[in-house]
């Protein structure tokens, strides 16, 4: 039942989102906004799936449509950040720091880890994606520090944070669902869908400011 209603309630968040983005897109004319409703649409998608299997099985999904959704999902996200990051640093470089290294380490260790209980392919998908979100999330938090300093706005800074609040409400889930408790309250994994719900629509405002240049 838990799963039921928070899942339901994603979807809403899901569907307002990209309603609300494509509705900006229409009116400023902003790739970023088309590639935000994509994003949440394209999530929405998924959800939705998952929301009619319970409906009609009573039993959580154990197929790929779904996740399909959610991954693609993940790209066009990754597309806004590359997007806002090109838009905002066409004159600073980017430097690779040894730090960075850190991000792939900690993504393929998960996935090897992912592995353990789930199929290959997916989870090197998975990982690849969620590198790039959190190098581009990481990027971009860096280049805003570089814009505050030098006296700029820091365009996006909080959509760079929201990606990354978003990643870690990914990886919550993933990792509770293999200690999976029930379908109750006091399991982490809906607490963690719930933070990833709250995410989503909070992409709204931070693009929004991420755009007003």
């Amino acid at each position: 039942m838990i799963e039921v209603t928070e899942n339901a309630i994603q979807l809403v968040v899901t569907g307002l989102c990209a309603l609300s983005a494509l509705w900006y897109a229409a009116r400023s004319k902003e790739r970023a906004w088309v590639l935000l409703g994509l994003f949440a649409g394209i999530f929405f998608l998924g959800d939705l799936y998952w929301q009619l299997y319970l409906a009609f099985y009573d039993e959580t999904p154990m197929f790929y449509i779904s996740e399909f959704s959610w991954y693609t999902s993940y790209l066009f996200l990754l597309l806004l950040l590359i997007y806002i990051n090109v838009e905002n640093s066409r004159d600073w470089k980017f430097r690779l720091r040894p730090r960075y290294l850190c991000i792939p380490a900690f993504t393929f260790g998960m996935c090897a880890f992912y592995m353990t209980r789930g199929d290959y392919l997916s989870n090197i998908v998975v990982a690849l994606l969620m590198t790039g979100l959190i190098w581009h999330a990481c990027y971009g938090l860096q280049m805003t520090q570089k814009q505050k300093e030098g006296g700029s706005s820091d365009c996006g800074r909080m959509l760079f944070i929201l990606t990354l609040v978003f990643c870690a409400a990914e990886y919550g889930m993933w990792t509770s669902s293999c200690f999976w408790t029930g379908d109750t309250i006091s399991n982490v994994y809906f607490w963690f869908d719930f933070l990833l719900s709250i995410t989503i629509i909070l992409f709204l405002p931070a693009l929004r400011k991420a755009v007003s240049r």
